[in-house]
């Protein structure tokens, strides 16, 4: 006797039951064997590394910073007597771009920058700081502003005097640079203090090292200096 159409039916829909029930069971099987594939991470949107970029540079610039305070710390430290109204910095201190120790006529940004910073450091702890590049004058210009400070010696004051002066030398070591500062007194050329200091070649000082310039000399281009001593 054959079998009713409705066994067939009943027989085929559990044996296609079995074999999808066995195709799910060997694909599971195989995902569980085979490695999972390593995804890799979508990069970051531009927002985000526009945020972290601008995160290091003022982490770089507040260490800049810390670190030449604490150089100004170690100079005031050592003076013989720092009082700042009848110590050795009584009669006025100047400051001047830290120099290349390769090259002592040729400075940078990272140079200038410590001395701006060693200004301020010193006024702050109540020392008379002399700013040489004070003009005799005012220069105003419509749309451009009001100025004061130059670097040309026609437009400063030769009268301007400082007993002593707060210079310094760097020097590049791998990653990192070496920063020598020391105050000499003007009337006798004596070290009246010194401190070396390591700064990190971060980006940021990396940036400042890369704009150097190297002061003029020869008979064409004459540098006038000013007279310090008292």
């Amino acid at each position: 006797m054959q079998p009713s159409p409705s066994n067939s039916l009943g027989t085929t829909t559990t044996n296609r039951r079995h074999y999808l029930f066995s195709v799910a069971s060997t694909l599971l099987t195989l995902a569980w064997l085979l490695p999972s594939p390593v995804l890799a991470a979508p990069p970051l949107p531009p927002t985000v590394t526009t945020v972290a970029t601008t995160a290091q540079t003022s982490q770089e610039a507040t260490g800049l910073a810390g670190s030449i305070r604490l150089m100004a710390q170690e100079l005031e430290n050592h003076l013989a007597d720092a009082d700042p109204q009848v110590g050795e910095l009584a009669d006025g201190l100047a400051v001047c771009s830290f120099v290349d120790l390769k090259k002592l006529t040729r400075t940078s940004s990272f140079g200038r920058y410590l001395a701006e910073q060693l200004m301020s450091e010193f006024q702050q702890r109540g020392y008379t700081v002399v700013e040489m590049r004070k003009t005799t004058s005012l220069m105003i210009q419509e749309k451009r502003g009001e100025y004061t400070l130059s670097r040309n010696p026609e437009d400063l004051n030769p009268s301007i005097t400082a007993g002593a002066v707060l210079t310094g030398t760097y020097t590049l070591a791998g990653n990192n640079v070496l920063v020598n500062a020391r105050i000499i007194d003007n009337r006798n050329s004596t070290m009246l203090t010194s401190s070396t200091l390591i700064f990190p070649r971060n980006q940021l000082v990396a940036t400042l090292l890369a704009d150097r310039a190297s002061a003029q000399t020869g008979e064409r281009d004459v540098v006038y200096m000013k007279r310090l001593e008292l």
